[in-house]
């Protein structure tokens, strides 16, 4: 299908509804996920619906990355949907492809973890932490964080908070619920005149004994 010229998008083209969230319950999505240059990508592209698309030299450049670098990582997003191309147009006689992502945020089962190769999911949890670090570190770099409680409006400055303590099993299992919901509401003032990018991330773990591993030596089956 050609190309329309009036607003640079291709004729009888379907760009897919954007989720609002999307499970990750397969090994092969999971991997896609491994690498923090692709969680980088996901996270470069700015929050809301009317925030246009961007194309791949955008990325590189908001990435501080080679352009040429990209185009692996993006055909692979592309291929398991977590990226879609949500405009297309000529320039030079080249098609520029223009992208979004599928969804608003992602979930990855924590079933995936009874599967054998649990190592994709911890190298997942890394990747993220990896990923956020990276961010958090080009937006200082660019001034777009504010490091300062204002005179006066609401207070925009970036809080960080860690802590470690004792919880019983029932508590931590409500705070896992309400942080949940916290994460919910970032999306809920999308159309509000004034809002501004936000981002959030999480973390809440418990640390408890492993499984005991089995050690017996199944039973011979060698005739005698």
């Amino acid at each position: 299908m050609a190309d329309d010229p009036r607003d640079g998008t291709a004729r009888g083209s379907t760009v897919p509804e954007i989720a609002d969230e999307r499970r990750v319950a397969d090994l092969e999505t999971l991997r896609i996920l491994t690498d923090p240059l692709r969680l980088a990508i996901l996270g470069a592209f700015p929050a809301g619906p009317d925030y246009p698309p961007m194309t791949v030299k955008e990325i590189a450049e908001e990435l501080d990355e080679g352009q040429t670098k990209l185009y692996r990582h993006i055909k692979q997003l592309e291929d398991s949907g977590l990226i879609h191309v949500a405009e297309t147009r000529v320039v030079s006689g080249i098609i520029e492809k223009r992208y979004r992502p599928s969804q608003k945020r992602l979930t990855v089962e924590s079933d995936l973890l009874r599967l054998s190769h649990a190592d994709d999911y911890n190298d997942t949890l890394v990747a993220v932490v990896e990923a956020a670090r990276a961010g958090l570190s080009a937006d200082l770099r660019a001034g777009r964080v504010a490091l300062e409680k204002p005179t006066d409006g609401p207070d925009l400055s970036i809080k960080l908070a860690a802590g470690k303590g004792l919880m019983t099993p029932e508590h931590f299992a409500r705070m896992r619920e309400t942080l949940g919901e916290l994460i919910e509401e970032i999306d809920e003032d999308n159309d509000e005149p004034g809002a501004v990018p936000a981002f959030l991330q999480i973390m809440l773990y418990a640390t408890v004994d492993p499984p005991a591993q089995d050690t017996e030596k199944p039973p011979s089956t060698k005739s005698s």
